[in-house]
């Protein structure tokens, strides 16, 4: 079994490869709202974290209008050092963004919400729901916080060519409830 580094770094050739193919906005909003409505028959949702796509991440952004139409706000996770987590802050529109250290767009102002459901970007999963991420750890470590604290709903998204045999999975590491790509839902 490839240790996680080397998976990650097979996860993110493939993901690039993809990318310069297809391009980040491949996501198909009929599948988007098919997740949307069948999370919102078994919760209430009043908002949605996303994150803006970096890189040759697969983009969230088609969810923007989506919740506009459902009057769902919109957040998006800012980096907390001191605990190595995010928060996330409500977005309002691309005049109150900006790229962090890292080239990650945060909002300027931070207006703290804990999201119904949470988008989450991936170097690589499996059938299993398992992620693998870039190795910090700070989706993990927040989603085990928010899920001790309320029922959040957790939606990876990738290419479906970043898909592996098995992600070494540890006790830390958070299973997604929903994997979306761009050519499948897995549950």
């Amino acid at each position: 079994m490839l240790s996680k580094f080397a998976l990650r770094k097979k996860c993110l050739e493939k993901r690039e490869i993809f990318f310069k193919r297809k391009g980040c906005e491949c996501l198909k909003l009929k599948d988007i709202e098919v997740v949307i409505l069948e999370v919102k028959s078994k919760l209430k949702i009043s908002s949605i974290g996303i994150y803006y796509p970096t890189k040759s991440e697969i983009s969230p952004l088609k969810l923007i209008e989506i919740c506009k139409n459902l009057s769902i706000k919109i957040c998006l996770p800012v980096i907390y050092k001191k605990t190595n987590e995010l928060i996330f802050s409500k977005f309002d529109n691309e005049m109150n963004i900006t790229k962090n250290e890292y080239g990650i767009i945060e909002p300027n102002k931070i207006i703290q919400i804990i999201p119904d459901i949470i988008f989450v970007p991936m170097v690589g999963f499996d059938k299993n729901l398992n992620r693998l991420g870039y190795g910090k750890g700070y989706y993990d470590k927040t989603i085990s916080k928010y899920r001790k604290i309320k029922n959040i709903f957790v939606i990876g998204l990738a290419y479906d060519n970043q898909m592996v045999r098995n992600i070494p999975a540890e006790n830390h590491d958070e299973k997604m409830d929903i994997i979306l790509t761009d050519k499948k839902i897995y549950r």
